[in-house]
């Protein structure tokens, strides 16, 4: 048992190191996949074995050259022609995957059909499987059409929806008298796939709210080469009565902490928390507001527990509810466990990717990499809230995952409820 689970760790560890190019990989194999079904579809074109080898591999080289020299700064600089075939690969990847699905499901059952049509006739089962072949071109057509159709409209509109999610909470600790609007906002990336334009518009609509503390939970910056000088000006406009509360992601790390702490100090009155605390006087009580740094196992996933975490916990002021700002939201069961009332992530950007699903639930991308991939969660009395991103990274598109600005509406409870 010992050696599966380090085993398990070894192989977890190894993928998430090589994701990146393995995704470069399975972009390829795709691309070359779809190409080589519109030829069989077309014109019943079917390519031997060496010749798909050789499309994968010439794909490939063409994918690792352009990824090699794309520029840092954002994605909108980039030549038209480089953004159109960049966003035809990253859709290629969803239709391959629909073929290879459906592919599966199609030798199942002809496999099925065939062996009841060969048990009562010895050459139907080969008719059986052949009849289905029409068809199953048809419908993996007609699917991967409706693919690309929903992935233009991610990319066209999708990207451009902002939805306000209001959340009311009652919080543990918080003196019954005391009402706070919480504005929170998260994974702005500006650096990439953001205009001067769009952040103005988000910061109006965050200050139209008219917050009392406004909390932005990380992925500030998104690469070295951002703009700092023409964007965080902007992001400085952000009001609230009781200020604005920051802390760093991923994403600022990679673009450099210390110089992006500097610059949100030169261009903003922001609380940048850095493994620090603050105590807010909140109507007749207080709020010990936590900001975490990034400590991220990789690019995907954060840590489940932290001995910082743990000492600013302990250092808390007794009868004051904990507020968290972790970028990531992996730590919540620990921080449920240590008595924080209310936690606010961000990170995922809800999977940027999602489909409708039963009960008003949109399964997503981001379930891949943590149970708490976006929306509200409640565990011990403490809640999390994962913020889905202003932002987008990677491909400038949305699917039903609009932009978000949360407003967690906190009230204090009642000591003579909270004891029924």
């Amino acid at each position: 048992m010992a050696i599966l689970e380090t085993a398990h760790v070894w192989a977890t560890r190894l993928f998430f190191r090589n994701f990146f190019r393995l995704l470069l990989l399975a972009i390829s194999c795709a691309q070359w996949g779809c190409v080589a079904w519109v030829l069989w579809a077309v014109s019943d074109v079917v390519q031997p074995l060496w010749g798909h080898a050789l499309g994968v591999t010439a794909i490939y080289a063409v994918n690792r050259t352009l990824t090699a020299r794309r520029p840092l700064g954002r994605a909108s600089d980039a030549p038209l022609a480089l953004r159109v075939y960049s966003a035809t690969a990253f859709v290629s990847l969803f239709c391959f995957s629909f073929l290879v699905v459906s592919a599966a499901m199609w030798v199942v059952g002809s496999g099925l059909a065939g062996a009841l049509s060969a048990a009562a006739l010895p050459s139907g089962g080969y008719a059986v499987i052949d009849g289905h072949l029409g068809p199953f071109r048809w419908f993996v057509s007609t699917g991967m059409a409706g693919v690309t159709v929903l992935f233009v409209y991610g990319y066209a509109f999708g990207r451009r929806q902002l939805q306000v999610v209001r959340v009311p909470l009652t919080l543990r600790g918080l003196a019954p008298s005391t009402t706070l609007r919480i504005a929170q906002i998260s994974d702005v990336h500006v650096g990439q796939n953001l205009s001067v334009g769009e952040l103005r518009s988000f910061i109006r609509s965050v200050n139209e709210l008219r917050p009392d503390l406004v909390c932005i939970t990380g992925d500030i910056a998104d690469s070295p080469r951002a703009d700092y000088e023409r964007f965080f000006p902007i992001l400085g406009e952000l009001q609230a009565r009781y200020g604005v509360c920051a802390i760093l992601g991923n994403h600022d790390h990679y673009s450099g902490a210390d110089r992006v702490v500097a610059e949100l100090r030169r261009w903003t009155s922001f609380r940048v928390l850095r493994d620090e605390a603050v105590t807010l006087r909140v109507g007749d009580g207080s709020l010990h507001v936590i900001g975490t740094d990034d400590r991220g196992r990789d690019w995907a996933r954060g840590v489940l527990s932290d001995a910082r975490l743990a000492q600013l916990v302990a250092e808390a002021p007794a009868d004051t509810p904990i507020l968290l700002l972790s970028h990531r939201p992996d730590v919540f069961p620990y921080a449920a466990a240590a008595g924080v009332a209310l936690m606010l992530s961000g990170h995922t950007h809800g999977g940027q990717l999602a489909v409708p699903w039963f009960r008003g639930v949109r399964r997503n991308l981001a379930e891949f990499i943590t149970d708490f991939s976006r929306g509200l969660f409640e565990r011990d009395g403490c809640y999390l809230y994962v913020n889905s991103g202003l932002g987008v990274t990677g491909q400038p598109i949305r699917l039903f995952t609009p932009r978000e600005i949360t407003v967690v509406e906190v009230r204090g409870a009642d000591p003579a409820s909270a004891l029924t």
